[in-house]
């Protein structure tokens, strides 16, 4: 099922023109990398599939609906199948990882249990500790929990694994991948991590310099004859 079809879109900031004519698809299950240089308009574009910012040409379809003509209240009706985890990762000070979890809960309406949260999420020595207090990783962890309470149709991750060691790394995409095959909802993400995109991604776009210059598979990207996707980064990118 076709979860987002985005169809030459365009996005400028006074002169500075962003996006030049977008092409993209995801469908349900999968877990697109979107790859680039810092400015390529990685942000801009997930900020765009998350309703936060206005396009000015093109198409973009979520579930179905033109964003660009739906209200104020269909636009929160989308933005209810919609989470994200981005960076950096800033939440209440004063609560504890417990009291962020009901918060949210109560926010979402989840019927999720957050025992099972807690549970799923590795995360009963830390919830009585309060947020702030926690390192890089487990921020990283909670923050994802967090948007696991919406049982969302899409997730949208800008580099959730900046600053992470190997161990939180592997811990937060066991995580991912396993919200994936169970619910089979769509994974959309950015990340510097060319290693990742390899083992984890089912479809790469890059984008240079506001354009999708290569939407496809790893696997298609790989029997072009790079040794790995990293070395396919290095040769479209001029660093």
């Amino acid at each position: 099922m076709e979860i987002v079809r985005v169809s030459n879109l365009q996005k400028a900031y006074g002169d500075n023109k962003v996006l030049k004519g977008i092409e993209f698809t995801a469908n349900a299950g999968e877990v697109i990398g979107v790859i680039g240089k810092n400015g390529a308009g990685k942000s801009t574009f997930l900020e765009i599939l998350m309703t936060l910012k206005p396009y000015d040409e093109g198409n973009v379809l979520l579930f179905d609906k033109e964003l660009r003509v739906l209200s104020t209240s269909q636009l929160e009706q989308i933005r209810k199948d919609i989470s994200a985890v981005l960076q950096p990762t800033q939440f209440y000070k004063t609560l504890k990882v417990v009291e962020l979890l009901k918060l949210f809960k109560a926010y979402y309406n989840s019927p999720v249990d957050i025992e099972q949260i807690i549970a799923d999420f590795k995360l009963q020595p830390h919830r009585r500790k309060y947020f702030d207090k926690l390192s890089g990783g487990w921020k990283q962890i909670v923050s994802l929990a967090i948007a696991f309470l919406s049982e969302p149709k899409m997730l949208i991750l800008d580099e959730p694994t900046t600053g992470l060691d190997p161990h939180m790394r592997n811990m937060l995409w066991t995580y991912i991948t396993d919200y994936n095959k169970r619910t089979g909802g769509t994974v959309i993400l950015t990340t510097h991590n060319m290693d990742e995109v390899e083992l984890y991604c089912d479809k790469v776009m890059l984008l240079n310099e506001g354009i999708n210059e290569v939407f496809d598979t790893t696997e298609g990207i790989l029997s072009t004859g790079y040794k790995s996707i990293n070395d396919f980064y290095l040769s479209k990118v001029s660093i």
